[in-house]
């Protein structure tokens, strides 16, 4: 939900960076004017100066008495008010002087003899704007922050009413469940681009749903179709095992046994696969964990060329799935004892986790750093990567932490939690 969050405090940014800019500008063109329009009336007031002397000067060839004390005429600059004689050669222009005098001066050539003389006028007594200056700014300093916060408000009340229907999108969309993707709710988002992206996303979870369709079908009947011929081989494997046969009629009846033992663990995995992606609970249960291992060992010994070694005490509990249990042990347990060689292999329990170690190679760095993902097998193996992968999605769907690594002293120990936690171990994890 961060991201509609975020847009809308960008467009009430933006929206509150555009009418300060906006208020800032103002504030500088009203401050702007009324100094140019003040200038204009002491430019005004001068030219009327000049007018009236030039008038006098024509009628009586000296200069006449200024309309307004404020102002004076002068020769030359020698008489100028000594801060504004610093200042330079005798110009026409706009002055400051000391203590916050003012002055506006214009030549006059009134003899037409190319010798001007200089109206100065000290408007210091007549500025207006600079005496209002601070009530000036304090009243565009609140228009200002009026503006801002009516803009704020109007901002977010359009950001929000804008990003409404993101939100809406937002929720519905996280909290899709794997078998109950919503369809056909972009009729109800304005047609806009909110619009086009739920379109979008409606066609999507559409897609993802036929998907999901076909792929819990497909798992579920075929692994449903399996079971039956699965317990046929094993039925007619177990009563030729009981009879007389030869050595190398007898190997093949185990091998049989083995693949179907194989393929049993296989439908069993699929199964609870489908069942997870239809989203079922796979609720925890209190059970002991010793006869699941034994049973697990049992099943797998045919596979074993050394030394097995169960250290798991009798009243030892587990507080899981206890068929999601199983389905872990029978891969881990599996993997041990088909990669561990001819060394020992240990189950035991160590604080309140269920470790298998064997005594093999170990897993290759390049196979270390992908643990987990589809596909990744040691060299030399005949299997198709897939039984860690399996592992790891049954293990976060029932919510046993589990953790698998080199050992200490080589070989591959695994470990799993024997009581279902909120939050799965990251895979792949830290050694155990």
């Amino acid at each position: 939900m961060k991201a509609h969050h975020g847009l809308r405090r960008r467009m009430v940014l933006a929206f509150s960076c555009f009418s300060l800019l906006t208020a800032l500008c103002f504030s500088a063109f009203c401050l702007v004017f009324v100094y140019v329009v003040e200038d204009r009336f002491f430019t005004r007031m001068l030219a009327e100066e000049a007018a009236h002397q030039q008038r006098h000067w024509s009628r009586t060839g000296r200069p006449a008495s200024t309309l307004r004390p404020a102002t004076t005429l002068h020769a030359d600059a020698s008489s100028f008010p000594p801060d504004l004689a610093r200042q330079g050669p005798a110009r026409s222009g706009e002055f400051f002087g000391d203590a916050g005098r003012h002055y506006h001066v214009l030549a006059l050539d009134l003899a037409g003899e190319g010798r001007p003389r200089y109206l100065v006028m000290e408007t210091s007594r007549e500025l207006v704007v600079r005496a209002q200056l601070p009530l000036i700014l304090a009243v565009l300093a609140a228009l200002a922050l009026a503006v801002l916060l009516v803009t704020l408000g109007a901002g977010y009340w359009l950001a929000r009413r804008a990003t409404a229907p993101l939100s809406r999108l937002t929720g519905l969309v996280a909290q899709a469940r794997p078998g109950e993707l919503p369809r056909g709710f972009a009729a109800g988002f304005p047609d806009n681009e909110i619009g086009v992206l739920a379109t979008a996303l409606d066609q999507a979870m559409a897609r993802i749903a036929a998907f999901l369709e076909r792929e819990q079908n497909f798992t579920r009947d075929a692994s449903h179709e399996l079971r039956t011929p699965l317990a046929v081989i094993d039925g007619a494997a177990f009563l030729l095992a009981q009879q007389s046969l030869p050595g190398p009629a007898r190997e093949q009846v185990e091998r049989i046994r083995t693949a179907s033992a194989h393929m049993e663990q296989a439908v069993r995995t699929l199964l609870a696969l489908a069942r997870e992606e239809e989203g079922r609970d796979w609720p925890a249960a209190a059970f002991a964990v010793l006869p699941l291992v034994e049973d697990t060992v049992v099943r797998h010994a045919h596979l074993a060329t050394g030394e097995v070694e169960v250290r798991v005490p009798a009243q030892t509990q587990a507080l899981c799935h206890p068929e999601a249990l199983a389905i872990l042990l029978d891969n881990l347990v599996g993997n041990a004892f088909h990669h561990g060689g001819e060394g020992r292999i240990r189950i035991l329990v160590e604080d309140g986790w269920l470790v298998i170690e064997d005594s093999g190679p170990g897993l290759d760095p390049a196979v270390r750093a992908r643990l987990g993902a589809p596909g990744v097998r040691r060299s030399g193996s005949a299997g198709f990567g897939l039984g860690l992968s399996i592992t790891r999605r049954v293990a976060e769907r029932a919510g046993i932490a589990i953790r698998v690594d080199n050992g200490a002293h080589g070989g591959v120990r695994a470990a799993l939690r024997l009581d279902a936690l909120p939050i799965v171990t990251t895979w792949p994890a830290a050694p155990c």
